[in-house]
């Protein structure tokens, strides 16, 4: 006890004096660098070095925004470096505005996030709970769904947030408008719970009235949504399933199919977000038809140095990860869907039906040179209004022509999952290998798609290596004119009713399982 609060006197003195509460870490940037961020070396050109602890800090009662501010500016000062959370729980009353050259962390861990009881010590931030109410106008949505965002995102620079429990808030490093972007970003080694945001366009109906209290999930707005001009980790983070904030709203109003007033009970979800947006971009036309999003049409859709890895995602609904860049890697990341979630609206104004879409899928890809790697998923469809058909999409791995470039020297490899690979329309595909996938599908549909031609007519696709895949539903389906040295080989099929529709001329040798 003596030597703790020996401790605590020492650091407040020191922040009296002006120096830092812990003039050096022991050995923290060297021991970080080999432990985690061996693919991206720029991490050892933070400050690390340059550390404040948040709890040698007095004043603010309650709450740590202040003491956080404080913290910040006494570290911006001196060019950067590190808030240190030590273990125990941080209330904060607003957004935390991260600012340029700052990273908040808590204690260096080595679990992974694929472990039940990754939180076990983690220091929490926590934000305030979003209490409803179920007349009038509703509880206002400012009064919670906070997060920490970025101070100058046009600008700000080697920052980030490492190994801290966050519930009740998002993390959002964003761009600036026109896309301005600062660069060296990571989110590391974070858990997050109840992470989704209020839609502040639901209610928006113009057909029926909906009443003013009613509630509805972001759509678009991940619990991690990340962006950098360059250099980019988002790695060993996990969301899991979240429950203890939702909320059931009863006889809520929405548009049936013909424009009708329906009801039903609907549950504001918290865990029906994206779990990551990773320089998540729009780069390319309509799909079907659109144009290729390229470097120069789209230059912020083809950043380099983004490094997805080792995360562990719980949805309900919406997309696990979905990227676009120039060499993105996505390797290791576990993503689970809750089965047979009744969804009712994926809105918040129309009722669902089997056409609706609520975005489920594993992975979305978007970009050139991308390598998809030892990922592990189960997606499912969520269940329609009608409470008999299931919602139109779970995908499991795609990259397809909606909103999209070509695909080009890209791997897609040794990933295990239970819906199909769907590189589809996507027009030219000149340099792919699609090897060591184990892929098991519901329904009648190929477990691997690799198809150029769009509904405007073919497209070229050359030098497509499918290679020792296992297929477990209909097998494998390639296309594209011309098909140029494109190749299937030793894949095996397990089960009956394996095909190989070969419409690139492919060469087809060593594979088992398929009918002639």
């Amino acid at each position: 006890m003596k030597s703790i609060r020996r401790r605590q006197f020492l650091q407040t003195s020191a922040l009296a004096a002006g120096a830092w509460a812990f003039p050096r870490q022991p050995a923290l940037a060297e021991n970080l660098r080999p432990v985690w961020a061996p693919d991206a070396p720029w991490i050892a050109s933070l400050k690390w070095q340059q550390v404040i602890d948040i709890s040698a800090i007095e004043g603010g009662g309650k709450y740590w925004d202040a003491r956080l501010k404080k913290a910040q500016a006494m570290l911006a000062e001196k060019g950067g470096g590190v808030v240190l959370f030590p273990e125990g729980a941080y209330p904060f009353e607003d957004s935390i505005r991260l600012g340029d050259g700052i990273i908040l962390r808590g204690a260096l861990r080595k679990d992974s996030a694929h472990d039940e009881d990754y939180s076990r010590r983690l220091p929490k931030i926590v934000f305030p709970k979003y209490e409803p109410t179920f007349k009038g106008e509703g509880t206002p949505i400012d009064t919670a769904f906070k997060g920490i965002v970025l101070d100058e995102p046009a600008t700000a620079s080697n920052c980030g947030v490492v190994d801290l429990a966050i519930d009740r808030g998002h993390i959002y490093l964003g761009e600036a408008e026109g896309y301005r972007c600062g660069r060296n970003r990571l989110i590391y080694g974070c858990e997050l719970t109840n992470a989704a945001v209020a839609d502040p366009n639901t209610p928006g109906s113009k057909k029926v009235k909906q009443p003013a209290w009613q509630r509805f999930t972001a759509r678009h707005h991940a619990a991690i949504d990340a962006k950098s001009s360059e250099n980019l980790l988002i790695a060993r983070n996990r969301l899991p399933k979240s429950g203890q904030d939702n909320f059931t709203m009863k006889d809520y109003v929405l548009e049936g199919r013909k424009g009708e007033e329906v009801r039903f009970d609907v549950v504001f979800d918290y865990d029906n977000r994206p779990g990551l947006y990773i320089n998540h971009y729009c780069i390319g036309g309509a799909g079907g038809s659109g144009d290729d999003g390229t470097p120069e049409s789209h230059p912020y859709g083809f950043r380099k140095g983004t490094i997805i890895r080792d995360n562990t995602i719980h949805n309900s609904g919406r997309m696990g990860i979905g990227f676009a860049g120039d060499g993105v890697v996505c390797s290791n990341n576990v993503i689970r869907f809750e089965k047979d979630v009744f969804r009712p609206t994926a809105t918040g104004i129309q009722a669902t039906f089997g056409s609706s879409t609520n975005d489920n899928r594993a992975i979305e890809a978007r970009g050139w040179r991308w390598v998809i790697d030892g990922n592990d998923y189960e997606v499912d469809r969520n269940i329609c209004s009608d409470g008999s058909y299931r919602i139109n999409d779970g995908e499991g791995i795609m990259h397809e022509d909606h909103c999209n470039s070509d695909i080009r020297d890209s791997r897609l490899t040794n990933n295990k999952g239970n819906s199909y690979l769907s590189l589809y329309k996507c027009g030219l595909i000149d340099g792919l290998l699609v090897e060591g996938n184990d892929i098991s599908v519901p329904g009648d549909i190929a477990d691997i798609y690799v198809v150029a031609n769009r509904n405007s007519g073919p497209q070229p696709c050359r030098n497509v290596t499918i290679r020792n895949n296992i297929t477990r539903s209909n097998g494998i389906h390639i296309a594209g004119d011309p098909g140029e040295k494109n190749a299937i080989l030793n894949n095996e099929h397990i089960g009956g009713g394996g095909t190989i529709i070969n419409e690139a001329r492919a060469k087809i040798e060593g594979n088992k399982g398929y009918r002639a």
